[in-house]
């Protein structure tokens, strides 16, 4: 993955695309961050920060929308876009479900806490930690 992200960051100086370069520029950052506090560094741990900084836009556009400024919602809502290119596919909720049932079923804790870990490592980066959070609930309560 980091491959690929250098290779795009090329293409977009390339292509003189601020927008998509600084949100690259941004990922390597944060991975070379935390690299350098000693993280190992695989797909799984890039996956991680995606989806951080996935969730970082979502809670600046909730302030930007209380704060009226549309421009930067639009901004954001582009980053989003260009940091969702990398990630897996989504699974349906029929599936997530589906992974947490077989989940729940492999494990013998059937705490709420460690249902969630165990479906976090099903479904391996294909769903947000509200869905699964979501699903975990759904399959606890039947």
């Amino acid at each position: 993955m980091i491959t690929k992200l250098k290779e795009d960051l090329k293409i977009y100086m390339k292509a003189q695309d601020l927008e998509k370069l600084n949100v690259i520029r941004g990922i390597l950052n944060e991975i070379n961050i935390r690299d350098m506090k000693g993280v190992k560094i695989n797909d799984e741990e890039i996956l991680k920060v995606f989806r951080s900084e996935i969730k970082k836009r979502k809670e600046s556009i909730e302030s930007f929308e209380k704060g009226g400024r549309q421009d930067l919602i639009d901004k954001e809502k582009r980053e989003i876009s260009v940091i969702e290119q990398y990630l897996p596919a989504e699974l349906s909720d029929e599936d997530l479900i589906a992974k947490v049932k077989e989940a729940a079923d492999a494990s013998q804790d059937k705490s709420f806490g460690a249902l969630m870990k165990a479906a976090i490592a099903a479904v391996n980066g294909q769903a947000d930690g509200k869905r699964i959070s979501a699903a975990v609930k759904t399959v606890l309560s039947k």
